[in-house]
């Protein structure tokens, strides 16, 4: 297997065209193209989709990739150990979901690059739905996220998994009903909820998606609602006295605005969740970084531990 194909194949999945692989690589579009051409004889599938613009890969490509860059990364660290290099370079790419996003924000990151000095990171936000096609396909290499009841790992059922991908939860949450501190008086069942205003993600949430499953289940539905598109939006439009939300408990104590919220005690309103870090089991070399991650996240949640959201339910 030439490697010169395989970086090839990577860079024109990146560029979604053989022209923009070829001013990547420093080469012409013809030698591009023969160097896809071969591997697609040696392999005996096609890698691309040709009759779409901008390229896509085709199933058989998707595969290619997700091989492609694990075997490359696996060359370097073999690189490395032979030349007595002990330190981890090259790139690092991070799922990080919308509702795990607090607890690798700023600091922690820079904490991570400061470990891991000489690599290169690259941190792809989403919601994990979005995310976990990207882990398997290789695009990624580890993913943060916020897991809902069930056995809901990465947007899908854990028993869909493939044996791939390797879960390891971190840390538990739990999806509450908040509202501000401001307000004198606090719904205290789902049709006193809903009878008030609520900010709320757009549908296809599943914060969401559990508050309209509980309001019907009760008989009742949340009339008033404004969307907003972020989740540290909502919590703003909450804690200014806007209306009521439905939220990660921890994503509301890493809040900036976590002293202007209250969780409320609605009986039904509160499922259990999980921050769970997700990687491939080919992960190799990158198993030091990934695990440096989870150690991160562990410390980062030690002050959105039950203690402090008991206070914050009271405050």
């Amino acid at each position: 297997m030439d490697t010169r194909e395989l970086e090839a194949l990577i860079a024109v999945s990146d560029a979604q065209s053989f022209h923009g692989a070829a001013t990547r690589l420093g080469l012409t579009q013809p030698a591009v193209t023969r160097r896809i051409q071969r591997l697609e004889e040696r392999i005996g599938a096609s890698l691309f989709d040709r009759s779409t613009k901008p390229l896509h890969p085709t199933p058989a490509g998707h595969r290619a990739l997700s091989e492609a860059r694990d075997l490359l990364r696996r060359l370097d660290g073999f690189s490395d150990s032979i030349s007595g290099k002990t330190t981890r370079h090259g790139p690092f790419r991070l799922g990080l979901s919308h509702g795990a996003a607090p607890l690798m924000a700023a600091s922690e990151l820079r904490e991570l690059h400061q470990t891991f000095p000489d690599m290169s990171l690259t941190i792809k936000s989403g919601w994990s739905s979005e995310l976990l096609p990207l882990l398997r396909r290789g695009e990624i290499d580890a993913m943060l996220s916020l897991d809902g009841p069930n056995g809901i790992v990465g947007g899908v059922q854990s028993r869909d998994l493939p044996a791939s991908l390797l879960p390891e939860t971190l840390l538990d949450d739990h999806i509450v009903a908040i509202g501000p501190t401001s307000a004198r008086d606090h719904p205290s069942t789902i049709a006193e909820l809903a009878k008030h205003p609520m900010i709320l993600m757009p549908e296809g949430c599943a914060f969401r998606a559990l508050g309209n499953a509980w309001a019907r289940k009760n008989g009742v539905e949340f009339k008033s609602v404004l969307e907003v598109s972020a989740l540290e939006l909502q919590i703003e439009m909450v804690a200014a006295g806007a209306g009521y939300g439905i939220m990660a408990r921890r994503f509301c104590m890493h809040s900036p605005a976590r002293d202007r919220i209250r969780i409320l005690d609605i009986p039904g309103m509160n499922w259990g969740m999980a921050i769970t870090l997700i990687r491939r089991a080919s992960s190799g070399d990158l198993n030091v970084i990934i695990d440096k991650v989870g150690e991160i996240v562990i410390q980062a949640g030690a002050i959105s531990n039950i203690d402090d959201a008991q206070r914050l339910s009271a405050s």
